[in-house]
């Protein structure tokens, strides 16, 4: 059993009590434990669009999510699902039946299959060549495949979303707003990277956006300060509502180190200033993690707890997993942050 002593819940000072992996009390005990000292608890966070840090890529031909892992846990994600790219089709298959299943770092939940199901006239920092139409055979292949981005107006997409049991995000597509909601209807559930790689929002052609916001989807948003100006953050949110927005890093390799020359999906990406390009000139991910991502959206103006809940438990909910929330019964991932948000600790509990 474990007792952290004195946290911050909300507005209370309380204890929280962990057994096997478990929250099994939020109430003060007396039981003995770490004294956290006034520190504020909110659960650990969940990055569902991940492409990788420290120098490393979930898409390496070398398997590096143990490093991945450790450094997301440092940094407060105690869930995460490395993120794929338009890449041949045995590269696909080799990163994401790797072995996920090890204790330390953040827990893997899945991987998420950025294309190659995608677009080409808005593939962004994806590589064309290696684009082709929604495949289940293809994603039989591979393995512990927990969310795919596809891009709904291309042929085969409404069986596909109809067949597949997982999480469907529409994304890096052209679609306009009749065919963004038939894929809605049909089993879509997300958005990835609202307004990034698809059609900005006409008041005559609403495209995906408003398809999402219509439809009840969850949102995904790059809220690194450089992928999306604050107030249309804001104003999103607002429309949209906080449940259904869920905040991703969209990390690449660079995430955790400087400027430089990186690559991403086999492609060349420059980083300046901390933030990410092709060489003709396309926002190629984020040098991000989500904590920064949470940090960012509360300094334009979104409440701590909302921004938190993003990022913890809107993801869970929608990934179905039982984290997310500081309640009884639920995973025991935590944060401890002081009064200005700056993180102190990540506790990971849950096996």
């Amino acid at each position: 059993m474990k007792v952290l002593k004195n946290v911050i819940l909300g507005e209370r000072l309380t204890d929280v009590t962990v057994e096997s992996g478990k929250i099994i009390s939020i109430d003060k005990t007396s039981y003995s434990g770490e004294n956290c000292n006034g520190l504020k608890i909110y659960p650990g966070l969940i990055d569902i669009h991940s492409h990788g840090c420290i120098g490393f890529d979930t898409m390496d031909e070398e398997n590096h999510l143990k490093e991945m892992s450790a450094f997301q846990l440092k940094h407060g994600i105690t869930a995460w699902y490395p993120t794929t790219m338009t890449m041949a089709k045995e590269d696909i298959v080799r990163a994401t039946t790797r072995d996920i299943n090890f204790e330390d770092g953040a827990g893997i939940e899945g991987f998420h299959l950025e294309g190659p199901f995608i677009n080409p006239k808005r593939k962004g920092a994806q590589d064309g060549k290696f684009i082709f139409r929604p495949d289940l055979s293809f994603i039989s292949e591979c393995k512990n495949i927990k969310m795919v981005t596809l891009a709904p107006e291309l042929p085969g997409s409404k069986a596909f979303i109809e067949n597949y049991d997982g999480v469907i995000s529409l994304g890096h597509t052209d679609a306009d707003y009749e065919t963004a909601m038939g894929a809605f209807r049909v089993g879509a559930k997300c958005l990835t990277h609202a307004f990034n790689a698809m059609p900005s929002i006409h008041h005559r052609d609403p495209g995906p956006l408003v398809a999402a916001y219509d439809s009840g989807a969850y949102v995904q948003i790059i809220a690194d300060g450089k992928h999306i100006h604050p107030s249309v953050i804001r104003m999103y949110i607002s429309a949209v509502g906080e449940e259904r927005v869920i905040l991703i890093s969209d990390s690449m390799r660079a995430t955790g180190l400087g400027d430089g020359e990186y690559t991403l999906g086999g492609s060349k990406v420059l980083v300046k200033d901390g933030t990410a390009y092709t060489e003709d000139g396309v926002l190629a991910g984020s040098t991000s993690t989500l904590f920064d991502c949470v940090r960012c959206a509360i300094s334009m103006g979104i409440k701590e707890e909302s921004a938190v809940k993003m990022a913890s438990e809107n993801p869970a909910r929608l990934m179905g997993l039982n984290k997310g929330k500081i309640a009884v019964g639920y995973d025991a991932d935590f944060i401890l942050v002081d009064d200005n948000f700056n993180l102190v600790k990540t506790l990971k509990y849950s096996v």
